[in-house]
């Protein structure tokens, strides 16, 4: 900062390059057709790699919470998601996760790498009697490097998507209501799945221990194929358009530097 005098200027002349979506492929058919599956199909997204995975439980798991973001938990039961927005003491956005409760003493939360960072430091600033287990995004260059996460996670989403859910799920899914969290099948293993709906068309976003990606990925793609649905895989450079339900990264940059 000191040599550049201007945050701008150092910024638009950074070495860093453009964002990079880490691991998943760039395209796996071509920009144009995986994002107009979204309308016409279904698009399978590979969501394990881009966001930080906070796991919070103890007893003060939820006060802590609570306290350190502006949302209200009364009303936030079991196996049901939220949009989750912590803040400075004054008030000032730090960012947004989404936030999923597993258990009444426990939550997981996704999403950008500012927002647990300043969690963790919540956490151990405070005196919280609460347990936190930090799974960093993975990094956006490898370099042959073996990449493990805590969980996989995959978004299912079009309006062919149902019949890929039935298939998967050897029958008919229950009625998950929007942004709540219930078990499915996928073959042979119990999941976890949330009910979104990205595209104008209901969507489910699936996830479980990281072992079993490749079989969950396999699993879902043949599902598509029995049921006659054109599964478009999309890359990184199609995910993008997958993120409007966040904060914006450049506005709440502002907000903190006011």
């Amino acid at each position: 900062m000191k040599e550049w005098g201007n945050p701008v200027e150092m910024l638009r002349n950074s070495q860093i390059g453009m964002y990079v979506y880490p691991v998943v492929t760039p395209e796996f058919r071509n920009w144009r057709v995986e994002q107009e599956a979204w309308r016409k199909t279904a698009v399978l997204f590979d969501q394990s790699h881009h966001m930080d995975e906070l796991i919070v439980e103890g007893p003060q798991a939820e006060e802590f919470l609570a306290y350190h973001g502006i949302n209200a938990f009364g009303n936030f039961n079991l196996n049901r998601a939220k949009h989750y927005v912590p803040v400075t003491p004054a008030g000032h956005v730090i960012g947004d996760h989404i936030i999923f409760r597993e258990r009444e003493d426990k939550f997981i939360l996704v999403g950008r790498a500012p927002t647990s960072n300043w969690l963790m430091f919540a956490a151990a600033w405070g005196k919280w009697n609460v347990r936190i287990k930090h799974d960093p995004r993975s990094t956006s260059r490898p370099e042959g490097e073996r990449v493990l996460r805590t969980h996989y996670r995959y978004q299912i989403q079009g309006p062919d998507a149902p019949k890929i859910f039935e298939k998967m799920n050897g029958g008919p899914i229950q009625d998950i209501k929007f942004f709540h969290v219930d078990w499915i099948n996928i073959g042979s293993k119990k999941v976890q799945a949330l009910r979104h709906g990205m595209s104008g068309a209901p969507g489910l976003e699936v996830w479980g221990p990281y072992e079993d990606k490749h079989y969950i990925h396999s699993t879902i793609l043949q599902a598509a194929k029995d049921a006659g649905v054109d599964l478009v895989q999309c890359g990184s450079r199609a995910y993008s358009t997958n993120i409007g339900i966040w904060l914006d990264s450049v506005a709440t940059a502002r907000h903190l530097h006011r």
